[in-house]
């Protein structure tokens, strides 16, 4: 029997449903305990005779609590929005929306360091086994190292379907592996364009030219680089994986040496999933941040590139020289973006090429960078909340006599599914998307959120803007190991 994965016609994928546990009556877990709480609460009080606190303050408090915890908007609990305006205007009388660096501001020893997120990173260096540099930057507080691999992609090569079915098997292979490891705890794919200046085309046209090939042919390579670099924007992608490291292998840098084994591995396996990676050295993570957020600085760096020169710019001054954080938008160095996080996933089923139009480069958005995040389970984790989920979608199936609802039945289905995927070697993870958009005319915002929801919206993804977080959303999106998870600032007894 042939494989599907090497057949010749289109293998259509899906993501299922979004993982989650749910409780009585289709609540979630959290909302069902407090109406457990609530109940016993109640009973005690009826068994002392205070049934009038019960009627009067346990169950209208019960039913407040269960609702501000299982409403959903925008994505969050009422109970998570109210604290984040509440976070945010409390930032604002502080002045914390506003970020000056440099001489004369209150940045340490004047350095226009990295901001939010990356304030407190650090970067260092080491060589693999293949004999490559590579960066990393540590999050020393939370002790995670996050390296980094930039990447060329093969996607619009001319290549058989089986072939694309064949690459995207190897990309899933790559990502569970994730999962095995044990210690990565998220990889952040970015892939986005900008303007080009036509200097590196012109650079790789030039290193191709033999010098004993005739003027006439010379002439021609040249002009027709000049031709193909006016109005075409360069593509630029990167992955990143960050790693969680043992306290005492912090203490003396040793966990460099275990980086060095583990990564050239995992950036050589990438070719069988059509991407030629590897590693980036702290002085192209540097360039690559700065250049994020100064994008007025990319032709300078495309002209050092060029000339093979060494840009000498330290970590710690890779950062913008102001920033200025509003509810929608994000100012930063001259220009303003503005990011959007998934607010849902596809749900029926679609081919590889889904995210085509919304990662390839627009002729009507000069900056844009989509950052696709995953975080694996680990193995055994993932395992038993497959099974914890499948149970769960069974109760809620079979659990009145009428007819079962069609999203109960979807989710049994999908689960059912998850089950029999694992056990043939699939792992479990998380996946999310944030797009940022970038221009250096304020004016053209509303245009560009346009085009940005339209391009998701062809690929069955539906965007919504980060309000009050577009500084956060803008350093997830700039795949340099920061992720929100970990470091939210709602509390964990009222998020889902």
């Amino acid at each position: 029997m042939q494989d599907k994965f090497t057949a010749d016609e289109a293998v259509q994928y899906s993501l299922g449903q979004p993982s989650v546990r749910t409780g009585l009556g289709g609540f979630s877990m959290k909302a069902t305990a407090i109406i457990a709480v609530g109940f016993i609460s109640f009973l005690v009080l009826q068994l002392m005779g205070l049934a009038k606190w019960g009627f009067t303050l346990v169950l209208p408090l019960t039913i407040v609590c269960a609702v501000v915890v299982s409403v959903k908007w925008a994505g969050r609990s009422l109970a998570e929005t109210v604290q984040l305006m509440w976070q945010d205007q409390r930032r604002k009388r502080a002045g914390g929306h506003l970020y000056f660096s440099g001489i004369g501001s209150r940045v340490p020893l004047g350095q226009r360091k990295l901001p939010g997120l990356l304030a407190r990173t650090e970067m260092l260096e080491g060589i693999d086994t293949s004999g490559h540099k590579f960066g990393v930057i540590l999050d020393r507080p939370r002790r995670d190292a996050t390296v980094v691999f930039d990447c060329q992609l093969t996607g619009q090569t001319a290549m058989t379907q089986a072939e694309r079915n064949a690459q995207t098997a190897e990309w899933s292979h790559w990502l569970a592996g994730l999962s095995l490891a044990g210690n990565i705890k998220h990889a952040v794919i970015v892939i986005g364009s900008y303007p080009g200046t036509g200097e590196l085309i012109s650079h790789e046209v030039q290193s191709l030219i033999s010098p004993t090939a005739p003027m006439v042919a010379q002439t021609i390579m040249r002009e027709a680089a000049q031709a193909v670099s006016v109005g075409i924007p360069e593509v630029y992608a990167h992955i990143s994986v960050t790693y969680h490291v043992e306290r005492d292998m912090l203490t003396e840098d040793s966990f460099l040496h275990q980086l060095s084994t583990a990564i050239a591995p995992m950036y050589e396996s990438l070719t069988w999933a059509g991407i030629l990676a590897h590693p980036m050295s702290a002085t192209d993570i540097t360039a690559r941040a700065h250049v994020l957020f100064n994008p007025a600085s990319e032709q300078d760096f495309e002209q050092m590139v060029v000339d093979n020169e060494n840009h000498g710019l330290n970590w710690d001054d890779a950062g913008p020289s102001s920033a200025i954080t509003l509810p929608g938008v994000y100012h930063h160095d001259g220009c303003a973006s503005v990011t959007w996080e998934m607010k849902d996933a596809p749900r029926s089923s679609f081919e590889d090429t889904l995210l085509h139009k919304l990662i390839q480069p627009h002729d009507r958005l000069d900056r844009k960078r989509v950052a696709l995040v995953y975080r694996p389970y680990e193995s055994g984790t993932g395992a038993s909340r497959v099974e914890d989920e499948h149970r769960d979608a069974m109760v809620a199936a079979n659990s009145s006599k009428k007819l079962t609802s069609a999203s109960a039945e979807m989710r049994l289905e999908h689960t059912d599914a998850a089950r029999r995927a694992q056990s043939k070697g699939a792992q479990l993870g998380r996946y999310s998307m944030f797009v940022t958009a970038t221009t250096d005319d304020p004016s053209d915002l509303r245009r560009i959120s346009t085009e940005v929801v339209h391009l998701a919206s062809s690929s069955s993804i539906r965007l919504q803007v980060m309000k009050r977080q577009q500084d956060v959303g803008f350093q997830i999106s700039c795949g340099l190991g920061q992720v929100p998870w970990d470091k939210a600032t709602t509390s964990k007894i009222i998020g889902e």
